[in-house]
């Protein structure tokens, strides 16, 4: 398996927060869920059309979901990370400030994700909370490419390469190569869903975390 590059881990690690509902329940003011056959479907390579979507404004999204809380994404003022708090969802949007659009969306389809809920869609091929990794391969064919997710620091301890319980990531192109979609499965279950817009997130979040150049070595005085 080979090692992925930064644009493809750098957003997909990002914790994958929720986002509120925009229906509230009139007297008791609870948030409601909505009846499935009204809740839009996830698209492959774009997000949710007129809900959350790549290339989408950031201000259009906080119109949205007025709950959402931004912070910047490690302290740049040109890429800031969205957090909503109940459906499961989150972003980043990047670009020159103010006029960020969102460039990364995180779907987190099934179980709590370190605090988070789970989102209430599925995918237009059905891929949601309780769908399997054969559910994903009829729904959408075979990957691309599928990324291994090791943890890391003290924790770290090697696995077998079958062991279910080990992260993977299912990589989808689009045609033209310039969206990543990724369905990160765990025992066998489909578990999230994240979809890149590579360009806008090479240009504002790999490139511009670039490590300073070296000095340059003195030269040799002559003899």
């Amino acid at each position: 398996m080979r090692r992925p590059d930064r644009r493809s881990l750098v957003p997909v690690l990002l914790p994958l927060l929720a986002l509120s509902a925009s229906a509230r329940a009139g007297a008791g003011g609870k948030t409601k869920d909505p009846a499935p056959a009204a809740r839009p479907p996830i698209e492959m390579h774009v997000g949710i059309k007129d809900l959350v979507y790549l290339g989408q404004p950031l201000a259009d999204l906080q119109k949205k979901f007025p709950g959402a809380k931004t912070s910047p994404f490690s302290g740049q003022d040109d890429a800031v990370s969205v957090r909503i708090a109940a459906a499961g969802i989150s972003c980043i949007a990047v670009g020159t400030p103010p006029d960020l659009k969102v460039a990364s969306i995180g779907f987190n389809l099934d179980g709590a994700y370190e605090g988070i809920g789970e989102a209430p869609y599925r995918t237009g091929k059905g891929i949601g909370k309780g769908s399997t990794v054969n559910d994903l391969l009829e729904a959408y064919g075979q990957p691309d490419d599928v990324l291994g997710q090791q943890p890391r620091g003290p924790m770290h301890r090697p696995r077998p390469d079958d062991d279910a319980s080990n992260p993977e990531m299912y990589q989808y192109k689009k045609t033209d190569g310039a969206v990543l979609t990724f369905f990160l499965v765990q025992d066998h279950m489909v578990r999230r869903v994240v979809m890149n817009d590579l360009g806008p997130l090479d240009e504002h979040v790999v490139k511009g975390r670039k490590k300073p150049s070296p000095s340059p070595r003195p030269s040799a005085s002559p003899s």
